[in-house]
């Protein structure tokens, strides 16, 4: 069942100038809203999916934030030998600031084992417009910023980036701050140090990571990028035009802090959420403020105002409701605007209701339970191209093959494409992948890094392709969407 979606203007953010208005519609989907709970094990509870979709679109059309209302803090992470580039990368990014931003650059320290450091503007607690006098001014001084020394290990991580963008915009009064993060690895991270930061950071500010130069390890870029709503880009040794590209993704981003809140009732739990566009992330909350309240921080919504679609996974008991009657499960929230996910439990021992086939428009972004199998093998390829950089054959395989048995069914070509680069696939259907080892372990850490913008780019025209309407499976009868290739319940192909 699919609830109206609703358009309202929401009130400007508080800060300094006066926020881009934008406006916000909210739809929830449940293409499934009969449960059939398992006779076989009394209790046990039942998956119930539902697709929602969010359209935020501001007064700038996508093209820049209100530079008013805009902070950004460039951090340079990267070691002496790098210096020529950082200058020439710096020059650029500083020109692609629209003029009323402020900014920041922030370093590492000068003394042996200091922490990051604001280094322009000098001056604590002070900010720089992005004027002609203070873009030429920080042009010249970053030429004799603090980097790090060739080859020397360095006594603070990530997290100490991180901790200290968090203190400066603490001192901030504009609502819209972001962080572009350029990093050659040099830092190195430990695990509890960088969770426990990226927690303690939640919605404060977004973050653009800029991985530069090759063979080491991109993969706490991707969860720090995830985890605080950007993008994550290798750029290899000349990241002039890398940079210059995040500075202008992030002015672009208009919309202020607007999170996500799911609301579910007892004996309802939320198992993942997951956003396909504009970004493929499997999405983490904030630490709930009360058992059955779920907050997902502000998210990378689609400058431009393009529908941002999501799949919320939820398990449910209904062991003392009743049967037949819609009941609510769980309110999915976007400031001002409330839709229900609702549902009826239907008695095991009926047979099951004649599926209605939906419109085209109903299928255009295709069933929760497509979005649930393309979430599995995005997922299956992930964990298989990891395997394959770790050299574990069997893991490698087990996992591509998942991954290549849902791509054959929901007609997924590029995911087939993928895995022929790292071996050959002998049956898709099946499953049946073998792999070719030493895998290259830098080409698979692009890939990673890569892989959540291109699998929600690749949706994105898949969706725009879908125009030829498709009847049911000829052998399950179940309906399909336009243009699908394959039966998502019994994986014959369609005609």
């Amino acid at each position: 069942m699919r609830t109206p979606s609703e358009q309202v203007p929401t009130p400007p953010s508080g800060g300094a100038g006066t926020a881009a208005p934008y406006t916000t519609s909210l739809v929830v989907h449940v293409d499934e809203p009969d449960l059939v709970p398992d006779i076989r094990v009394p209790g046990e509870s039942v998956r119930l999916l539902a697709q929602v979709e969010v359209t935020i679109s501001d007064r700038a059309g996508g093209d820049n934030a209100d530079p008013g209302q805009l902070v950004l803090i460039i951090a340079l992470d990267l070691a002496e030998h790098r210096r020529e580039r950082m200058v020439a990368a710096m020059r650029d990014a500083l020109a692609a600031m629209p003029s009323e931003v402020s900014f920041a650059v922030v370093t590492a320290g000068r003394g042996h084992g200091d922490g990051p450091v604001r280094y322009y503007p000098a001056g604590p607690g002070s900010w720089a417009p992005a004027d002609r006098h203070h873009r030429i001014n920080a042009a010249f001084a970053v030429g004799a910023a603090p980097l790090a020394a060739d080859g020397s290990p360095r006594s603070f991580g990530y997290d100490g980036w991180l901790a200290e963008a968090q203190r400066l915009f603490a001192s901030c009064d504009r609502p819209l701050c972001r962080l572009l993060l350029v990093t050659d690895g040099s830092t190195g991270y430990e695990e509890a140090s960088l969770t426990a930061q990226l927690e303690s950071c939640g919605a404060e500010f977004a973050c653009e990571v800029i991985a530069v130069g090759e063979h080491w390890d991109y993969r706490p870029l991707e969860r720090i990028a995830g985890r605080l709503r950007g993008t994550a880009d290798a750029a290899g040794q000349d990241f002039a035009a890398a940079l210059a590209a995040a500075v202008r993704r992030a002015c672009r981003r208009a919309v202020p802090a607007l999170p996500l809140e799911i609301t579910v009732r007892p004996g309802v739990s939320v198992e993942s959420f997951v956003q396909f566009t504009p970004e493929h992330l499997e999405l983490a909350a904030d630490p709930p403020s009360g058992p059955h309240r779920h907050v997902f921080p502000a998210l990378p919504w689609d400058p431009a105002g393009a529908t941002s679609e999501f799949l919320l996974n939820l398990r449910a008991d209904g062991a003392e409701d009743p049967l037949g009657e819609e009941l609510q499960f769980a309110m999915v929230s976007l400031g001002s605007l409330h839709e229900a996910v609702t549902a009826c439990w239907r008695d095991p021992r009926l047979p099951p209701a004649r599926t209605v086939l939906r419109t085209n428009a109903e299928t255009t972004g295709g069933s929760s339970r497509v979005l649930d199998s393309r979430h599995q093998m995005i997922v299956h390829l992930r964990k298989g191209l990891e395997a394959l950089g770790g050299g574990r054959r069997a893991d490698a395989e087990r996992h591509l093959g998942q991954a290549a048995a849902v791509a054959h069914r929901l007609g997924e070509g590029w995911v087939l494409d993928e895995i022929g680069v790292w071996g050959e696939i002998s049956d898709a259907a099946a499953g049946s992948v073998s792999v070719r080892l030493p895998a290259d372990s830098h080409r698979v850490s692009v890939t990673l890094l890569h892989l959540g913008a291109r699998s929600a780019a690749r949706t994105t025209r898949r969706t725009a392709d879908r125009q030829r309407p498709t009847g049911p499976c000829p052998t399950c009868k179940e309906p399909s969407v336009p243009g699908a290739l394959y039966c998502v319940r019994c994986g014959r192909e369609l005609s």
